[in-house]
């Protein structure tokens, strides 16, 4: 019988043991941080969860899943705007603390990633802490500031951060934190060959590490819409149901504009459109402009007396984001200009740069 209660109880704490070892306690204490409802989101490869637990404000709160095959986890705070990235490499405790006014600077504890990252970010936290603040300048400051200060020096910081980012990798070429930095501050859909740059840097065994995946996956794509590439294809209806694909448009250049049509700043002054399509014969340049409003109707409401024919591509059927997934747009306005062959010549969002472009390309309209 002794024998048999014995056995029964190194089951028991086998499956304690078991259950310990496959599972993640996550402990967070964040000072300045409100009660309210927190968003735990947890990932796998094929997988993404969300947890909700209401904060009373009040010292740490705890985080633990209900599997332990997630690659990361996410934590959200004040209605989504800001968050705080947890690597789960392996299943142990993990400790989350720092001031919920600067997530970037949060120090995470618990798993070699999170320990190089929170390394990498007490080294940095000047800048961080920086940039963090120039970045939540309210208007009235930014007023005060005439925006020169906070651009040029968010702009410097910037810089600094991927420099000392690229050391890092440099340094830490078997890192799984290094491929982590070059996702973090070198992501950018204009810069892919960068981004190959510093992944050759990383050693061939992070290859099946699914950040580097992921950043080669990414890379490829945006390959696609670089000055050089061909343009990739699309077949789109305008707001008069009339179709439109790549080919369809070889037969002369081609500008497809990424705008909000409702935004005047966007639509007429940055890319300047209006002089564009004005400018230029039809014969010679066709326009394509792919608005992210939903509404053909009222997009045909609305320029109807313009003296100008816009050929529109609305958001209707999911076009624009089809469209906007497909050319990586990360910010409109933002224009593509592609020639008889079909392939890219310009990328911009800025419509001096564009109009130069067209005028060695294009003779204007005649007076």
């Amino acid at each position: 019988m002794l024998k048999k209660i014995t056995f029964i109880c190194c089951l028991i704490s086998l499956f304690f043991a078991c259950s310990e070892e496959n599972t993640y306690k996550v402990s967070v204490n964040l000072s300045n941080l409100e009660a309210q409802t927190i968003y735990a989101v947890f990932e796998s490869a094929d997988l993404k969860t969300v947890d909700t637990l209401a904060y009373d404000g009040q010292g740490v709160f705890f985080i633990t899943p209900k599997q332990a095959d997630y690659r990361m986890l996410t934590i959200y705070y004040d209605n989504f705007t800001q968050w705080i990235t947890v690597y789960l490499e392996n299943p142990q405790r993990i400790v989350v603390s720092g001031d919920a006014l600067f997530p970037d600077l949060v120090q995470i504890r618990g798993g070699r990633i999170n320990e190089l990252l929170s390394d990498f970010r007490k080294e940095t936290a000047s800048l961080l802490k920086e940039y963090s603040t120039l970045s939540n300048v309210n208007d009235t400051v930014r007023e005060q500031l005439n925006g020169t200060y906070n651009i040029t020096r968010l702009v410097n910081i910037n810089h600094e951060l991927r420099t000392q980012a690229e050391v890092f990798i440099r340094q830490n070429p078997d890192e799984k934190a290094s491929a982590i930095l070059i996702r973090d501050y070198f992501l950018d859909p204009d810069k892919p060959l960068q981004i190959d740059n510093l992944l050759e840097m990383l050693s061939p065994k992070l290859d099946d590490f699914y950040v580097v995946q992921d950043l080669k996956a990414y890379t490829e794509k945006a390959g696609k819409t670089i000055p050089g590439a061909k343009a990739p294809d699309f077949n789109v209806r305008n707001i008069y149901g009339k179709s439109f694909t790549r080919d369809s448009l070889l037969n002369s250049y081609f500008l497809l504009a990424f705008t909000s049509m409702w935004n005047d700043e966007c639509h007429t002054k940055e890319l300047q459109l209006d002089k564009v399509v004005s400018s230029f014969p039809k014969d010679s340049l066709s326009v394509i402009i792919v608005s992210l409003d939903e509404n053909p109707q009222e997009l045909r409401n609305m320029i109807r007396k313009d003296t100008i024919e816009w050929n529109i591509v609305p958001d209707s059927l999911g076009q624009a984001i089809h469209l906007l997934d497909l050319y990586n747009i990360n910010v409109v306005p933002r224009c593509f200009l592609i020639d008889k062959e079909g392939y890219i010549i310009l990328k911009t969002e800025n419509g001096a740069e564009l109009i130069n472009m067209l005028e060695q390309l294009i003779p204007k309209n005649k007076k």
